[in-house]
Protein backbone atom coordinates (compact mmCIF):
# COMPACT_ATOMS: atom_id res chain seq x y z
CA UNK A 1 0.00 0.00 0.00
CA UNK A 2 2.73 2.43 0.97
CA UNK A 3 4.69 1.60 -2.19
CA UNK A 4 1.63 2.31 -4.32
CA UNK A 5 1.10 5.62 -2.53
CA UNK A 6 4.68 6.69 -3.26
CA UNK A 7 4.24 5.70 -6.90
CA UNK A 8 1.09 7.82 -7.19
CA UNK A 9 2.80 10.79 -5.52
CA UNK A 10 5.82 10.43 -7.80
CA UNK A 11 3.62 10.30 -10.91
CA UNK A 12 1.69 13.36 -9.73
CA UNK A 13 4.92 15.29 -9.15
CA UNK A 14 6.19 14.35 -12.62
CA UNK A 15 2.96 15.57 -14.20
CA UNK A 16 3.25 18.85 -12.32
CA UNK A 17 6.78 19.32 -13.63
CA UNK A 18 5.61 18.67 -17.18
CA UNK A 19 2.70 21.08 -16.77
CA UNK A 20 4.68 23.89 -15.19
CA UNK A 21 8.18 23.35 -16.51
CA UNK A 22 11.26 23.11 -14.37
CA UNK A 23 13.32 26.27 -13.90
CA UNK A 24 16.18 26.64 -16.35
CA UNK A 25 18.91 29.19 -16.89
CA UNK A 26 18.83 32.87 -17.78
CA UNK A 27 19.67 33.69 -21.39
CA UNK A 28 20.74 37.27 -22.23
CA UNK A 29 18.97 38.36 -25.42
CA UNK A 30 19.56 41.54 -27.38
CA UNK A 31 17.93 43.68 -30.06
CA UNK A 32 19.94 45.26 -32.85
CA UNK A 33 19.25 47.42 -35.90
CA UNK A 34 21.99 45.42 -37.63
CA UNK A 35 19.51 42.53 -37.85
CA UNK A 36 16.83 44.47 -39.75
CA UNK A 37 16.54 46.07 -43.22
CA UNK A 38 17.62 49.72 -43.08
CA UNK A 39 14.63 52.10 -42.96
CA UNK A 40 14.15 54.75 -45.62
CA UNK A 41 15.67 58.15 -44.84
CA UNK A 42 12.93 60.39 -43.48
CA UNK A 43 14.80 63.66 -43.26
CA UNK A 44 16.62 65.77 -45.81
CA UNK A 45 17.52 68.44 -43.24
CA UNK A 46 19.21 67.77 -39.89
CA UNK A 47 16.73 67.25 -37.06
CA UNK A 48 18.24 66.71 -33.62
CA UNK A 49 16.39 64.22 -31.46
CA UNK A 50 17.12 63.56 -27.78
CA UNK A 51 15.95 60.05 -26.85
CA UNK A 52 15.18 59.75 -23.14
CA UNK A 53 15.47 56.29 -21.59
CA UNK A 54 12.03 54.73 -21.69
CA UNK A 55 9.93 53.91 -18.62
CA UNK A 56 9.15 50.22 -18.12
CA UNK A 57 5.65 49.83 -16.68
CA UNK A 58 5.47 46.02 -16.95
CA UNK A 59 4.78 44.04 -13.79
CA UNK A 60 7.94 41.94 -14.24
CA UNK A 61 10.72 44.24 -15.36
CA UNK A 62 13.44 41.59 -15.30
CA UNK A 63 12.26 39.02 -17.85
CA UNK A 64 11.68 39.64 -21.56
CA UNK A 65 10.74 36.12 -22.60
CA UNK A 66 11.22 32.39 -22.22
CA UNK A 67 12.39 29.28 -24.04
CA UNK A 68 10.21 26.29 -23.32
CA UNK A 69 12.10 23.11 -24.09
CA UNK A 70 10.47 20.08 -25.65
CA UNK A 71 7.82 18.34 -23.50
CA UNK A 72 8.00 21.37 -21.23
CA UNK A 73 10.67 19.73 -19.09
CA UNK A 74 12.70 22.93 -18.77
CA UNK A 75 11.98 26.64 -19.19
CA UNK A 76 14.85 29.08 -19.72
CA UNK A 77 14.27 32.73 -18.93
CA UNK A 78 15.19 35.51 -21.36
CA UNK A 79 16.75 38.62 -19.83
CA UNK A 80 17.94 41.83 -21.53
CA UNK A 81 21.45 41.77 -22.94
CA UNK A 82 21.87 45.53 -22.39
CA UNK A 83 21.08 46.34 -18.77
CA UNK A 84 17.30 46.64 -18.54
CA UNK A 85 14.48 46.18 -21.03
CA UNK A 86 13.90 49.95 -21.02
CA UNK A 87 17.56 50.66 -21.81
CA UNK A 88 17.62 48.00 -24.53
CA UNK A 89 14.53 49.34 -26.28
CA UNK A 90 15.68 52.96 -25.92
CA UNK A 91 18.99 52.05 -27.53
CA UNK A 92 17.22 50.32 -30.40
CA UNK A 93 14.95 53.34 -30.95
CA UNK A 94 17.94 55.71 -30.97
CA UNK A 95 19.82 53.58 -33.52
CA UNK A 96 16.71 53.21 -35.68
CA UNK A 97 16.29 56.99 -35.79
CA UNK A 98 19.95 57.38 -36.77
CA UNK A 99 19.39 55.02 -39.69
CA UNK A 100 16.39 57.14 -40.71
CA UNK A 101 18.64 60.21 -40.92
CA UNK A 102 18.16 61.92 -37.57
CA UNK A 103 20.91 63.34 -35.38
CA UNK A 104 20.36 61.47 -32.13
CA UNK A 105 21.62 61.78 -28.59
CA UNK A 106 20.54 59.45 -25.78
CA UNK A 107 19.99 60.80 -22.27
CA UNK A 108 18.90 59.11 -19.03
CA UNK A 109 16.19 61.69 -18.18
CA UNK A 110 14.28 64.64 -19.62
CA UNK A 111 16.08 66.99 -17.24
CA UNK A 112 19.43 66.11 -18.80
CA UNK A 113 18.54 67.48 -22.23
CA UNK A 114 20.70 70.59 -22.31
CA UNK A 115 19.36 73.83 -23.75
CA UNK A 116 19.92 74.19 -27.49
CA UNK A 117 21.10 70.59 -27.92
CA UNK A 118 17.93 69.17 -29.48
CA UNK A 119 14.99 70.09 -31.68
CA UNK A 120 12.81 67.23 -30.49
CA UNK A 121 12.67 65.26 -27.24
CA UNK A 122 11.39 61.67 -27.47
CA UNK A 123 10.14 59.80 -24.41
CA UNK A 124 8.50 56.41 -24.21
CA UNK A 125 6.80 53.79 -22.11
CA UNK A 126 7.21 50.01 -22.42
CA UNK A 127 3.84 48.36 -21.82
CA UNK A 128 4.58 44.95 -23.36
CA UNK A 129 7.86 43.33 -24.35
CA UNK A 130 7.91 39.55 -24.70
CA UNK A 131 9.80 36.96 -26.75
CA UNK A 132 9.02 33.28 -26.65
CA UNK A 133 10.31 30.02 -28.12
CA UNK A 134 8.24 26.88 -27.64
CA UNK A 135 9.81 23.58 -28.74
CA UNK A 136 7.43 20.99 -30.15
CA UNK A 137 7.89 17.73 -32.00
CA UNK A 138 10.02 18.52 -35.05
CA UNK A 139 9.76 22.31 -34.78
CA UNK A 140 10.13 25.37 -32.54
CA UNK A 141 7.57 28.16 -32.66
CA UNK A 142 8.86 31.70 -32.09
CA UNK A 143 6.99 34.89 -31.27
CA UNK A 144 8.12 38.41 -30.44
CA UNK A 145 5.78 41.23 -29.50
CA UNK A 146 5.89 44.69 -28.02
CA UNK A 147 3.59 47.55 -27.15
CA UNK A 148 5.17 50.98 -26.81
CA UNK A 149 3.82 54.45 -26.13
CA UNK A 150 6.07 57.10 -27.68
CA UNK A 151 5.72 60.85 -27.19
CA UNK A 152 7.55 63.62 -29.05
CA UNK A 153 7.91 67.20 -27.85
CA UNK A 154 8.90 69.78 -30.47
CA UNK A 155 10.94 72.34 -28.55
CA UNK A 156 10.33 75.15 -31.06
CA UNK A 157 6.63 75.41 -30.19
CA UNK A 158 6.15 72.82 -27.39
CA UNK A 159 3.73 70.85 -29.57
CA UNK A 160 3.48 67.13 -28.86
CA UNK A 161 2.84 63.95 -30.81
CA UNK A 162 1.93 60.73 -29.00
CA UNK A 163 1.39 57.26 -30.46
CA UNK A 164 0.63 53.80 -29.12
CA UNK A 165 2.45 51.22 -31.22
CA UNK A 166 2.39 47.45 -31.41
CA UNK A 167 4.79 45.12 -33.16
CA UNK A 168 4.47 41.36 -33.49
CA UNK A 169 6.44 38.80 -35.47
CA UNK A 170 6.16 35.00 -35.59
CA UNK A 171 8.30 32.29 -37.12
CA UNK A 172 8.75 28.52 -37.10
CA UNK A 173 12.19 26.91 -37.15
CA UNK A 174 13.39 23.31 -36.87
CA UNK A 175 15.62 23.79 -33.82
CA UNK A 176 15.96 26.70 -31.42
CA UNK A 177 18.76 29.21 -31.95
CA UNK A 178 18.88 32.38 -29.85
CA UNK A 179 19.97 34.37 -32.90
CA UNK A 180 16.68 33.58 -34.63
CA UNK A 181 14.70 34.97 -31.71
CA UNK A 182 16.93 38.06 -31.48
CA UNK A 183 16.29 38.76 -35.16
CA UNK A 184 12.54 38.31 -34.68
CA UNK A 185 12.65 40.60 -31.65
CA UNK A 186 14.53 43.25 -33.64
CA UNK A 187 12.05 43.06 -36.51
CA UNK A 188 9.08 43.39 -34.14
CA UNK A 189 10.62 46.54 -32.65
CA UNK A 190 11.39 47.83 -36.15
CA UNK A 191 7.75 47.22 -37.10
CA UNK A 192 6.63 49.52 -34.28
CA UNK A 193 9.15 52.19 -35.24
CA UNK A 194 8.22 52.02 -38.94
CA UNK A 195 4.59 52.61 -38.01
CA UNK A 196 5.61 55.52 -35.81
CA UNK A 197 7.72 57.27 -38.44
CA UNK A 198 5.18 56.49 -41.14
CA UNK A 199 2.75 58.90 -39.49
CA UNK A 200 5.26 61.76 -39.24
CA UNK A 201 6.62 64.49 -41.47
CA UNK A 202 9.44 66.98 -40.95
CA UNK A 203 8.41 70.62 -40.77
CA UNK A 204 10.97 73.30 -39.93
CA UNK A 205 13.08 71.06 -37.68
CA UNK A 206 9.99 69.70 -35.98
CA UNK A 207 8.08 66.43 -36.35
CA UNK A 208 4.37 66.66 -37.08
CA UNK A 209 1.67 64.13 -37.87
CA UNK A 210 0.74 63.64 -41.50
Amino acid sequence: MRQRLWMVMGATFALMMVACGTPGKSLPMGASTQLIPAPAKLVSEPVRVAVVTFEDVRADKTAIGRWQHYVESQVDRMVPLEGTAAEQISGFVANYLRLAGFQVTKVPSREQVSSGSADVVLTGRVETYWNEAVAKLGRTELISKNRLVITLVNLADNSTVSSTLTGEQTSTVVTFDLGDLEKLNSNALAQSMARFLGDLRVSERSLKTN
